[in-house]
C-alpha cells in the first residue's frame, strides 16, 4: 500500500515537473509569433529612453528566448543625434543588435522595462564631432546596460579619413542604481597594445571622475583623478607607472589656460614643467628626465623628435626643453636639449652637456637615413673650464693641456649600437692637426682616454 502511495506522489511531481516545463517553454515561446515591426515607432522611442540613443531600425525584429528573453533587429543605425540622414555618419551600423526585455513587457508590448542592449560584431564609426557628444553622454546621460562584443572603433578626422582603427573585445556601460556609480569598461587592442580602461562617476559625487588604463607588454597602468568646478576650471591628478619609472602630475585648467605640474618626488624619473594657452594655442615645456644612458636617450627620445608624423602635430607651436640629470654616464651627467614647434615641424634650437667638473659641450644634433639605416650625427664644442681636472680625468700631464681652451669633433652612432665614432678632432680650432683624419671607435671610457691621450700628446 505504502509502495503505491509513493508510486503516486511521484508521478504526481514528474507530471508537475513536465506541466511547469512545458508551461515556461509556451510562455517564452509564445512572443515569437507577435508582428513586432509594427511596433517599431515605439520600440525605438523606449530604445532612447532606455540609453539616450538614436535607434533606427531597417530590418527585421525578431524574438528570440535564450539566453534570455530579447529581441533581435537585423539591420540598425545608432546615433547620438536625432537628425541624422547620412547612412556614412551613423555612428554604428550593425545587423545583430539585441533588446533585452521583460517577459511581461514583451506580452503587453509597451516595451516600458527594457533591461540591456548588446551589439556584436559591428563597426564603431567615431568622427571629431561625436567626441563632443560621447562625452556628455558620459556626464549627463542617465542609461541603463550597453554592451558591444567584438567590434572594431574606426576614428576619423574632420576630413573623414581613418586615423585609428581600434579592435574591441568587450565594451561595457552602465549605471548601478544601488551604488549610484556609473560605470564604463573597455577591454581591446589600441596601436597593435592590448589594453583595459575602466571609467567611472559617483552621482553622490558627480564633479569627480575616475580614470584607470592598462597597457599590456608593454605593461603601463595610467590612474586619473578629474574634478570639475564648472566649464573653465578643472583639476586632474594622474599617475604612470612603467617597469621601474613612475610619473606623477597635476594639470589645472583656468580660463583656457593649462599649467602641468610634476609632483615633488624624487622616486619618478621624469618630471614635467608646462603651461599651455589654447586661443591662440602656444606651449613652453621642460621635460626632465633622469637616471638613463645616453644611447637609449639618442635611440628613443631624440631619435622620435626627429622622425615625426607631421599629421599629429597639427597647428602646434611652442618650446620644448628635455633636461636630462644623473644620467648613467662616466663624463656626462646632466645637460639639456631645446626644440621648437611651428607648422607641423619640430626644429632644433641648441643643445648643452655638462662634463662635471671639467666644462661643457655645446653640440648640434641630426639623423641620417641611408637604404633604412639610421645613424645619429652630431657637431660638438668642448669648452674646458678647469684644466687639472681634465688632465685628472684623462691621465694627461696638466702642463700639456694648459693651454687647451677649446676641442671641436664630431661624433657618430648607428641606431642601436652601443658604440661611438669620433672624427675631426681639433685642438683650439687649428685646421692643420695630425689627428684632424683619425678615426677613433669608443667603446669605453679607456677607449676614450686612451685617444685623448693620442690628441693631445
Amino acid at each position: 500500500m505504502n509502495k503505491i502511495k509513493q508510486n503516486k506522489i511521484t508521478f504526481t511531481l514528474i507530471l508537475s515537473l513536465i506541466v511547469i516545463v512545458f508551461s515556461s517553454l509556451i510562455i517564452l515561446s509564445l512572443p515569437v509569433l507577435f508582428n513586432y515591426k509594427s511596433k517599431v515607432t515605439n520600440i525605438e522611442k523606449k530604445f532612447y529612453k532606455s540609453f539616450k540613443i538614436y535607434l533606427n531600425s531597417y530590418g527585421k525584429i525578431l524574438y528570440k528566448p535564450f539566453p534570455k528573453p530579447h529581441l533581435v533587429v537585423e539591420n540598425a543605425s545608432l546615433n547620438l543625434n536625432k537628425n541624422n540622414d547620412n547612412v556614412k555618419d551613423d555612428l554604428v551600423n550593425t545587423s545583430n543588435l539585441k533588446i533585452f526585455i521583460s517577459l511581461r513587457d514583451l506580452y503587453l508590448r509597451s516595451f516600458d522595462n527594457i533591461l540591456s542592449t548588446e551589439i556584436s560584431n559591428s563597426n564603431i564609426d567615431i568622427q571629431f564631432s561625436d567626441i563632443k557628444n560621447i562625452r556628455k553622454h558620459l556626464y549627463e546621460n542617465i542609461n541603463k546596460q550597453i554592451i558591444f562584443n567584438n567590434c572594431k572603433i574606426f576614428v576619423r578626422n574632420k576630413a573623414k579619413e581613418v586615423i585609428l582603427i581600434s579592435p574591441i573585445k568587450k565594451v561595457s556601460y552602465r549605471i548601478n542604481e544601488k551604488s549610484k556609480l556609473k560605470n564604463f569598461k573597455i577591454n581591446g587592442k589600441i596601436f597593435g597594445l592590448n589594453f583595459k580602461s575602466e571609467w567611472k562617476r559617483e552621482y553622490l559625487n558627480p564633479n569627480k571622475s575616475f580614470h584607470n588604463i592598462n597597457l599590456f607588454n608593454p605593461n603601463i597602468d595610467i590612474s586619473n583623478i578629474l574634478e570639475f568646478e564648472d566649464q573653465t576650471k578643472f583639476k586632474l591628478a594622474t599617475q604612470i607607472l612603467y617597469t621601474q619609472d613612475k610619473l606623477v602630475y597635476d594639470v589645472e585648467f583656468n580660463n583656457n589656460e593649462i599649467n602641468i605640474q610634476s609632483q615633488k618626488d624624487n622616486s619618478t624619473n621624469y618630471k614635467i614643467n608646462s603651461k599651455i594657452k589654447l586661443k591662440p594655442f602656444y606651449f613652453e615645456g621642460d621635460l626632465t628626465i633622469r637616471k638613463r644612458k645616453i644611447e637609449k636617450l639618442i635611440d628613443n627620445i631624440l631619435l622620435s623628435l626627429y622622425f615625426y608624423d607631421k599629421n599629429l602635430l597639427g597647428n602646434i607651436n611652442g618650446l620644448l626643453k628635455i633636461k636630462f640629470d644623473e644620467l648613467n654616464n662616466k663624463l656626462i651627467k646632466k645637460g639639456y636639449v631645446n626644440f621648437y614647434f611651428n607648422e607641423k615641424k619640430i626644429y632644433f634650437k641648441e643643445a648643452k652637456f655638462e662634463l662635471d667638473k671639467i666644462g661643457n659641450i655645446k653640440t648640434n644634433l641630426n639623423f641620417e637615413e641611408n637604404d633604412g639605416d639610421i645613424k645619429f650625427l652630431s657637431k660638438n664644442h668642448l669648452i674646458i673650464k678647469d684644466h687639472i681636472e681634465f688632465a685628472k680625468v684623462f691621465q694627461i700631464s696638466s702642463k700639456k693641456v694648459k693651454d687647451i681652451k677649446n676641442i671641436y669633433f664630431d661624433l657618430q652612432k648607428d641606431i642601436g649600437a652601443t658604440d661611438f665614432v669620433i672624427t675631426n678632432v681639433k685642438i683650439n680650432n687649428f685646421k692643420n692637426n695630425e689627428n684632424l683624419d683619425n678615426v677613433f671607435l669608443v667603446k669605453n671610457i679607456q677607449n676614450l682616454r686612451s685617444y685623448i691621450r693620442k690628441i693631445i700628446n
